[in-house]
């Protein structure tokens, strides 16, 4: 109750503080520098940016979080350890909150780490062979993603400038590479292609962490990093991005149609839509984009938490052709999970509506052509299609005997349920009016509005076919299981291989490699044997012979003195 209070109180306080301090306006900006250490010439400080994107990411991430905290109060109520669990997760959102805080590249990577290593023990929780398969698989992915910002810090060396308000004053010839390391940096973080198999992989972490991965926290922070530093993508980057953002998209949405695992379709959504985000960010909407992630953030977090109480009504089944009759057992559950999947949708006056339908309208309207608009509404008819597909295969009227064990009458569950219901609900006009200043408006001609419906209606009728094909044993579904193609396209085709066993092999393998024939052969015995040994024995006995402490003592102050040289008057050189 402690915990949840403070992530309220603090989602609070960030609400009204954006409200305070800018009266709804999204041109001011506030930095605050807490110094940690001051030593003679040394200090160390650690600032905080507070604006628009700051501070009402920070509250939604919160407002998440805290109901988070509740809902596991009811899912992992058989966990003997729940106080270490709940531990984690808070250490989770407050690495979240350093990253989104943070102004300058130095001070966001500690939580960008922070993420990496804590999203690794919470995958890894259940202790079992999938789950250690996934953390490996989900911590290496995002390793590339550490170098390349590593890489990036190097090179922002040259200009001693890490800040992102600063980007104006790189030099021309970083600017290209720093935004290539911000942008392949970020899509290891965000799951675009080829980077995309570890986010299927990470189901195995319990349904309370799912739904922080994907909702408001490790999916989204590389799209927050790159609306941070959009200002570093020219027009060769933000083309890859677009690029890479069609196809992440296209494959969620093949992949979806023909997957069977609960949580993966729900994990599969989540690709797609911050495939969406990442393709407004290539658009140069950086504001509509984080309008997108704020609204996704509430109706993805809302349908894990239904889809974890139906597994756990269930036995623990993730198999979406055996949780049919779930209405009857299960009405709450079901019907905010409804209202999350037409919220995922687009569906008219639903939240993903306001965000959704906003940048698919803008790419139909953009010049790019035929195939970018095809390849769009083919991607939000698939969408709803597998969504639906779900819909209509739970609310079937066959009995299931796992769900007559249980009953919803959980206070965690129906007060989780409500709270992150309402939000789902109406965050999308609720933040519509708080970003109405920031989002670019623009006419759409008649035509394109109704296209982007009737492909929504497409893609539902799709599903009804779908699910009432493959029960009779004949249409597309059962040709594809007979020719082993929905497996193929249901595991994303070859991404899992690419991405996620060759990866991991190949990064294992190398550090294997190096232990064995550089540290064992080269540095122990081809290195040291060869006379090395002789030498440094040699000179240590001669040391030891001498007055060494006063050599020591020496040799310490000089390097003392030169570092606080360095540190003190070096920044100004």
């Amino acid at each position: 109750m402690g915990l949840f209070l403070l992530l309220f109180g603090f989602s609070s306080f960030c609400w009204l503080m954006f409200g305070k301090l800018s009266g709804y306006d999204f041109s001011f900006c506030v930095v605050v520098s807490v110094d940690l250490l001051s030593v003679f010439l040394m200090e160390v400080n650690f600032p905080l940016v507070f604006d628009c994107i700051s501070l009402s990411f920070s509250a939604v991430v919160c407002f998440i979080s805290a109901w988070v905290v509740v809902y596991s109060g009811f899912y992992m109520s058989h966990e003997t350890y729940l106080r270490r669990f709940l531990f984690l997760v808070f250490l989770f959102v407050v690495a979240m909150n350093l990253l989104i805080f943070s102004p300058s590249m130095l001070t966001l990577m500690v939580g960008w780490d922070g993420l990496g290593v804590i999203s690794f023990l919470l995958v890894v929780y259940y202790m079992d062979y999938n789950s250690y398969s996934a953390g490996v698989i989900t911590v290496l992915s995002n390793r590339i993603g550490d170098v390349l910002f590593i890489i990036f810090l190097s090179l922002a060396c040259r200009d001693l400038s890490f800040d992102y308000f600063m980007v104006n004053f790189y030099s021309s010839g970083l600017l290209m590479g720093l935004g290539a390391c911000i942008l392949i940096g970020s899509i290891t973080k965000s799951a675009q292609i080829p980077f995309s198999a570890w986010l299927p992989a990470a189901m195995a972490a319990p349904t309370p962490v799912s739904t922080l991965v994907h909702s408001s926290t490790l999916v989204t922070a590389g799209v927050f990093v790159i609306i941070r530093f959009s200002d570093l993508l020219g027009g060769g980057l933000k083309v890859a991005l677009i690029l890479l953002a069609l196809c992440t998209f296209y494959l969620a949405g093949v992949s979806g149609v023909f997957e069977v695992d609960m949580k993966k379709v729900v994990a599969l959504s989540t690709l797609s839509q911050v495939s969406m985000m990442m393709l407004a960010l290539g658009l140069g909407l950086k504001f509509l984009a984080l309008y997108h992630l704020l609204v996704h953030a509430f109706f993805k977090a809302l349908m894990f938490m239904c889809v974890g109480s139906m597994m756990f009504m269930s036995g623990g089944s993730q198999d979406i052709r055996f949780f049919s009759g779930v209405l009857k057992k299960a009405p709450l559950s079901s019907t905010w999970f409804f209202i999350s999947v037409v919220c995922l949708c687009g569906l008219p006056f639903m939240s993903g509506f306001y965000s959704k339908d906003i940048i698919v309208e803008f790419c139909l309207s953009s010049s790019w052509g035929i195939v970018m608009s095809l390849m769009i509404l083919g991607s939000v008819a698939m969408t709803a299609g597998y969504a639906f597909r779900v819909l209509f295969l739970l609310f079937k009227d066959i009995e299931i005997f796992g769900f007559g064990l249980f009953v919803e009458e959980d206070q965690y569950l129906v007060s989780a349920l409500w709270g992150l219901g309402v939000g789902a609900l109406f965050s999308g006009y609720f933040l519509q009016c708080v970003l109405r200043d920031s989002v670019n408006y623009f006419n759409l001609p008649g035509f394109w509005k109704v296209m982007v419906l009737g492909f929504l209606v497409i893609g539902v009728s799709m599903s009804v076919c779908l699910v009432y094909s493959s029960a009779e044993g004949v249409g597309f579904l059962s040709l594809s299981n007979s020719v082993g193609l929905a497996r193929f396209v249901g595991k994303m085709m070859f991404l899992p291989l690419l991405s996620g066993v060759w990866l991991g092999s190949s990064v294992l393998k190398l550090g294997t490699n190096w232990v064995n024939y550089v540290e064992s052969f080269w540095l122990s015995k081809a290195f040291w044997y060869s006379g090395f040994s002789d030498v440094f024995g040699f000179y240590s006995s001669k040391v030891r012979d001498s007055n060494a402490k006063y050599v020591g003592v020496g040799l310490v102050g000089g390097l003392i003195f030169v570092w606080l040289v360095f540190v003190g008057f070096g920044f100004n050189w």
